[in-house]
């Protein structure tokens, strides 16, 4: 079941991408199944980075397929996700512009969140048919050291045990927060130190690791 539903997933959204021109990375569990072939976990959605310059286009051919949108925010932080019955939920995590040296995502008047080209380079994957372009797997596993104390992660971790015992992975510095222009060195990354530990102790009580869930 979930291999046809992964499958009908990526098919549709890939078709919507090509119709509109997009340029988008596919980020997330799914990458791993795709690198593996093995559908290792459930897995509830595809989590997307999409040019801003598309979006529109994108959204409409969803809601023309059926979908449901929804506008989720925490934070400062807003992203859209999309449902429909048989499908995975598509979440559009980041919504920005791709740059010659890093994918820029504005979060307020002032402040900026820029990913590193070397973190999102365009990779080829594939699922039973289905091409699709994803991250390199190094820049997952370094997704993966972010939110240790995620069950999924966990999960995540032991079926990659191979490639993080022999691929060199930059952990940090691969994502950037800017106030103004100017760079705060480190805070993306101490601030997702930080939310795994509060993720951490939800779950030790029960709770979703996610507290926007």
């Amino acid at each position: 079941m979930q291999k046809e539903e992964i499958t009908n997933s990526l098919k549709l959204v890939t078709r919507i991408f090509s119709q509109c021109n997009s340029q988008y990375r596919i980020l997330g569990s799914i990458i791993l199944v795709a690198y593996k072939q093995e559908i290792f976990r459930e897995i509830h959605d595809i989590d997307i980075l999409l040019d801003q310059k598309s979006e529109d286009c994108v959204l409409k051919k969803l809601k023309g397929e059926g979908f449901e949108l929804k506008k989720r925010q925490w934070g400062s932080f807003s992203w859209i996700e999309a449902y429909k019955k048989n499908y995975l939920g598509l979440t559009f995590f980041l919504v920005g512009d791709f740059t010659a040296d890093f994918f820029r995502y504005q979060f307020s008047k002032w402040g900026e969140l820029r990913v590193n080209n070397d973190y999102i380079k365009p990779t080829s994957y594939k699922f039973n048919g289905i091409p699709f372009t994803g991250i390199p797997i190094t820049s997952a596993i370094a997704g993966i050291y972010q939110a240790f104390l995620n069950p999924k992660r966990s999960i995540d971790k032991q079926l990659l045990a191979h490639e993080i015992a022999t691929l060199k992975i930059k952990k940090y510095n691969n994502i950037n927060i800017f106030i103004g222009g100017l760079k705060i060195p480190f805070m993306y990354d101490t601030f997702s130190f930080l939310y795994n530990l509060y993720g951490g102790f939800r779950v030790r009580f029960g709770k979703k690791y996610e507290v926007w869930d």
